[in-house]
């Protein structure tokens, strides 16, 4: 696409007439058709290399949310071939230009401006491999979601199919997918809410499964990345009626995992789906969690919902710190996030 755009330019090219010699006619003619490729292509690669941020000053979660996509240090290379492409094209346009003015006739000079096509082509070929690439991290991260870190962050987590989206859908302004099937969450949906006229942000993130962190997606691996950089607190919602497909052993396991890991945050089990859970079901449930009572919650009916989620608000020491900040020292609003780490 880029060569047939840059080519279809060269071609289109008109130059003012002239009563210099034909030789000399044709020499200026397809030296002007170079120069506009080498512009074309040069123009946009350059812009495809400085829409990308410097990934050493971007926010940690956003650092890691686009190892999840490309490896930074592989897309860096893949940057490095892009300006290094640049340099040899230039290259082949300062030698092609100089060959063609000792063109003695218009046939030479068409051969050597052919030649120079060729070998831009295959400069352009070559990198396209690693253009793909580029364009694969683009496309994601425009997709990246725009957190303001002045403003309190729930993370809502737990296996998939546990009902976190129902419960941000009732708690924010979220709108996330919701459907009877796992792994449903594919991204980090953002919802706003309202405490005591401040605002914060709740999270809805992709399903976590207890297994090993060499062998999460990078689905999950993006959760691990919202739980670790931005939660203040995190809400963990466990189903005791196992329609999520997983057993509740795992659940809690995931559960304690979750709670080692992240030792500083504040913690919430909630038993979801109680609308449905027998006695059996929620007794053994906060029997292998072991921590005394632990509030349960339908997130399709909406039962207990609200109220919880108000309650985790006005007991979390983090929120209330971070609310206090916003009361006592009014924040400037920052750029958005997308802006660091977005090309």
């Amino acid at each position: 696409m880029l060569l047939d755009t840059a080519f279809s330019r060269a071609a289109k090219l008109n130059l003012a007439k002239s009563k210099k010699p034909a030789h000399v006619r044709a020499r200026e003619k397809e030296i002007a058709k170079l120069r506009s490729i080498q512009d074309t292509i040069s123009t946009r690669l350059d812009e495809v290399v400085k829409g990308f941020p410097n990934f050493d000053n971007i926010e940690p979660f956003y650092r890691a949310l686009a190892n999840t996509v490309v490896p930074i240090d592989e897309l860096r290379q893949a940057l490095a071939s892009v300006t290094s492409a640049i340099r040899i094209l230039r290259s082949i346009v300062r030698d092609s230009q100089h060959r063609l003015t000792q063109a003695e006739t218009p046939l030479a000079a068409r051969k050597l401006r052919v030649g120079a096509y060729g070998r831009i082509a295959s400069v352009i070929d070559r990198l396209n491999p690693r253009l793909q690439v580029i364009r694969r991290a683009a496309t994601e991260y425009r997709r990246f979601p725009s957190i303001n870190l002045a403003l309190p962050v729930i993370v809502v987590a737990g296996f998939p199919n546990v009902g976190k989206s129902s419960f941000v859908t009732w708690v924010s302004t979220a709108q996330p997918e919701i459907a009877e099937y796992p792994f449903t969450t594919k991204k980090i949906s953002v919802g706003h809410f309202l405490l005591d006229s401040e605002g914060g942000q709740v999270l809805d993130i992709p399903g976590l499964l207890d297994r090993p962190m060499e062998e999460r997606n990078p689905i999950e691996r993006r959760a691990i990345a919202a739980l670790q950089y931005l939660a203040d607190c995190i809400i963990f919602l466990i189903d005791p009626t196992l329609t999520c497909g997983y057993e509740l052993t795992g659940q809690v396991a995931l559960f304690r995992e979750v709670k080692h890991t992240f030792p500083t945050v504040e913690l919430y089990p909630l038993l979801n789906k109680c609308d449905i859970a027998t006695e059996e079901e929620k007794e053994r449930a906060t029997t292998l969690l072991d921590l005394g009572s632990t509030p349960q919650i339908s997130s399709k009916t909406g039962e207990g919902v609200e109220t919880v989620f108000r309650d985790v608000l006005k007991t979390s020491m983090a929120i209330q710190r971070k609310l206090k900040v916003l009361r006592d020292q009014p924040l400037s609003p920052r750029s958005s996030p997308e802006s660091q780490a977005c090309p």
